[in-house]
């Protein structure tokens, strides 16, 4: 068990949970006094709805449980795992490969088939993505100042485009950008990967990222990487239009 599921545990079993109610008899009971198949149908859905109500309000009181529900963060088309082992890394992954064809800014723009928002500089380098990210390169493949990447948003029955997995040693805070929830991810490196239409991992993409903010806005996950505080990669964000 790592660090932070002990913490969490530990908070848990802190924390004054009052127990669930009853719903599910009081319900149950109100079904039984129904005189008309309509009604005791529709009663039958708020039954079942209570039932789960319920269920989960006895998952949340237990630690473990909620322990392993905070295993996991969504963010627009990003995934959050907290894991305890990253997978092996065999080396830096080739970049210019990850971030797909590169184009000109105007290109990009073009081809998005959504509104990009912009820094003040203009960036080194443009690439096009596969499902249409659109990747801001500051400096070079070789040492980069600034990765700047945005995604349009994808359906409920759509996989995630990107997922990142994170260890007990990288810390996970909320944040918010311009009213939008937020994830900054800094400490230790975590592993970053590309899924493709299917929400299978693509093995070329795997590689080590650095800080990372995260956050959904218009419809489009914004993602800014680099070694920044979250104060530095706040004041990023907030001056992109």
């Amino acid at each position: 068990m790592t660090e932070l599921e002990q913490r969490l545990i530990s908070l848990g079993r802190a924390l004054d949970v009052p127990e669930a109610p009853d719903v599910a008899s009081r319900v149950l009971a109100e079904i039984g006094e129904a005189r008309t198949p309509l009604r005791r149908g529709r009663r039958l859905v708020l039954a079942l709805a209570a039932l789960a109500l319920a269920s989960l309000l006895a998952a949340l009181a237990i630690p473990d449980a909620r322990s392993a529900l905070l295993r996991f963060l969504q963010i627009g088309g990003a995934r959050i795992e907290l894991v305890d082992d990253l997978p092996e890394v065999a080396g830096p992954a080739e970049l210019e490969f990850v971030l797909g064809k590169r184009v000109s800014l105007v290109e990009a723009r073009d081809e998005a088939g959504f509104d990009l928002l912009s820094l003040d500089e203009d960036p080194d380098a443009v690439f096009l993505g596969d499902r249409g990210t659109v990747w801001f390169l500051y400096g070079t493949p070789e040492a980069v100042r600034l990765l700047v990447s945005q995604t349009p948003g994808v359906r409920i029955d759509e996989p995630f485009v990107l997922k990142k997995l994170a260890t007990s040693g990288t810390r996970v805070e909320g944040a918010s950008v311009r009213g939008s929830p937020a994830y900054f991810l800094s400490g230790e490196p975590h592993v970053v990967m590309l899924l493709d239409e299917l929400g299978q991992e693509i093995p070329e993409s795997l590689r080590l990222a650095r800080d990372v903010l995260v956050w959904e806005e218009r419809g489009r996950t914004v993602r800014l990487e680099g070694d920044l505080t979250l104060d530095e990669a706040l004041e990023v964000a907030d001056s992109m239009r």
